[in-house]
Formats: structure tokens, sequence, C-alpha cells
């Protein structure tokens, strides 16, 4: 019994060129011609991550540890919320287990580490072998998670020069860079190093990606974080001029844009760690963070990449670590979960 014949040999070489013109057009639109992309790739989240709180051999016990209430380490101040894990010691792999899992669950893939060095004693000592530790952890664990170097402020400016730069440069490459490049964060093609203000290089490397970042009026090329006017409740102390922190989240030339869930410093003020305040929604009652998201959200034609100022800044109570806070009644996980669902919005622009 012979068979029908479902296709003629005409109508098959027709669907053969339907199929190659298809897929023809396909490479076409996935070309992205110089200055010109015809795909949006989802811009990568971060998170600002502080590895000044205890050392390894420290037992956190709570406030008053060495890292939380202490003008030892280099943002030193008050602090009034209390980590969901504990006032845990920053160089510890069950805190990096933790956090590197909860940046994950809501979306980030990367974090710019504040590293104030590499000295031999000291909280800097401490600060830069967390540092190392955490890449040796990625490392271990085979992660996805990656990390990129803010050089923050910890040489004066009459320190900064050529050799000096030369320096940071090599031991970033040397020791975090060359030894862990897979865990390493790239922006451009080049693993990121930013500079914090007042921390300016007197001259570039071709190695890296460099940017300096900081707050108005320094001229940097990063903004490191604004808010809108009205969320500002109070600000007081000499030098204080919260004008300069005014404004929509600014997004860089090249894409960049960091926010911010609150700005609350007054507490370093009230226990005498510092002589000023600011306060931008200080009890996360007012909406200032999702302010921040929707912002973003709707300029998101315009970002590829954006850094949450902070995961665990708790002496500005930046931080969107699950916390049980001070001021504000409601989840240790509001900020978290905040972060997750603008991360899914930013995948699906």
């Amino acid at each position: 019994m012979k068979l029908p014949t479902l296709i003629t040999r005409n109508q098959m070489w027709a669907l053969l060129a339907i199929c190659i013109v298809t897929v023809t057009a396909l490479l076409v639109s996935l070309t992205l011609p110089k200055g010109k992309a015809t795909i949006q790739i989802p811009a990568p989240v971060g998170a600002v991550l502080y590895l000044w709180y205890g050392s390894a051999n420290t037992t956190m016990s709570g406030l008053g540890s060495p890292g939380w209430n202490s003008t030892s380490t280099p943002g030193g101040g008050a602090v009034v919320d209390e980590p969901v894990l504990g006032y845990y010691s920053s160089d510890n792999a069950s805190t990096f287990a933790w956090q590197i899992k909860e940046m994950q669950s809501a979306g980030l893939s990367f974090a710019i580490v504040s590293w104030w060095g590499p000295y031999a004693m000291g909280e800097s000592a401490a600060i830069n072998n967390a540092t190392l530790h955490l890449f040796q952890y990625l490392k271990e664990t085979d992660s996805s998670f990656k990390i990129a170097i803010m050089a923050d402020a910890y040489l004066q400016p009459s320190q900064q020069n050529n050799t000096a730069y030369q320096s940071i440069y090599d031991y970033v490459y040397d020791s975090f860079v060359g030894p862990f490049n897979q865990w390493y964060f790239s922006w451009n093609g080049k693993p990121l190093l930013l500079f914090f203000n007042p921390m300016y290089p007197t001259y570039s490397n071709s190695s890296y990606t460099i940017r300096t970042i900081g707050n108005r009026p320094n001229q940097v090329e990063w903004s490191f974080w604004d808010a809108q006017a009205q969320y500002l409740t109070s600000e007081a102390g000499s030098g204080v001029n919260a004008s300069n922190d005014i404004g929509n989240p600014v997004i860089s030339t090249d894409g960049e844009v960091t926010i911010v869930p609150r700005i609350d410093s007054y507490y370093n003020y009230e226990f005498g760690y510092q002589g000023g305040y600011m306060r931008f929604d200080p009890s996360l009652t007012q909406g200032l963070y999702q302010a921040q998201l929707n912002y973003v959200l709707s300029e998101s034609s315009s970002v590829r990449l954006v850094i949450i100022y902070s995961w665990n800044e708790y002496h500005e109570r930046t931080a969107i670590e699950p916390h049980y806070d001070y001021t504000f009644n409601g989840s240790p996980y509001h900020l978290l979960n905040l972060t997750s669902e603008f991360v899914s919005q930013l995948d699906r622009k």
C-alpha cells in the first residue's frame, strides 16, 4: 500500500527557504553594531559590602563588640539595628555563606567591597584579610557570585601620588584579580576598580576599568547616592549640607546608578561619634526606597549597572541586609523583598 505524500518537493524547498530567511534575520537582530545595540541586556545589580565587623577570632556578643559600636573601624559609629544573623564577625565562612545566599536570593550578582589598603596591622589589615578570605570562599564553593574592590578613603591627599596608586593597582591585581579572576567582577570587559572620594587616581591603569565614586560636591564619575528632597526629615551640624545630596539617583554617562534605601546618621551624632547628621526617611515609612527603585525602572533604558548603598552599612542605617530595625516595625526582610521585586521587574524591562 502506498502511503500518501505529506509534502511535495517544491513545498519542502519553500519551507527550507523560509527557515533560512528566519535564521538570518535572527542573527542580524542579535548583531550589536558599534554604538548601537538592538537587544536589551538586564543591568547587573549589586550592593556595597562592608567587612569591618569583628574578626575571625572574635566572639560577637552584641553592641560594643569590635566593629559594631566602635571608633576603631573606619566606619565606626552607633549601631541601633540588629542583623537577623546577630552581631556577626565579617571574616567568617558562615557569615559569607549567609550573606551571599541572601544577596543571590534577591537577584544580586555581585558586591562592591569597601577595602582600606594592604596594611599588616589594625582594622585595615582585618578588612584586607577578610576580603582575601571572601574570595577564597567563592572559589572553594565554586560560587557564581562576584566581587569588585572599592579603595575607600584611606589615603590622605598628601599621600596620593603615582607610586601609591601603582602599588594599589599591583596589589589588587596580584592578590585578588589574578588568583580569583573568575570571581572578580568586570565592567566594560575589564576588572572594575573603584576609588571613593577623596581618592582620585593621578593616573590610570589599562588593566582595569577605573571609576571614582562619591558624593557631591566632589568631582566624581559615579554618584554614591542622592535622595529626593521630600524624604529629607532633618539635618544638623557643622558642615552638613543636605542640598549636596538632594535629587533623583544620578545615572552616569556610562549607565551606572547608585540607589539608597535611607540615610540616617543621627545616632552617630547623638552618641558623639560625629558632629552632624542628616536623615532621609529614617523610619522607612515615607517610601524613599520605593521611589528610588521606581525611578530606576522608569529610566531603565539608560541603566547598565545598579549599585545599592548598602548591603550592611549599619552606621548610616543604609543596610538592606535582613535586620531587626530600631525604628521600623515591619518584616526584617522588608528592604530585601523590595530589592527582589525590583530586580525581577528590571529583568523584564
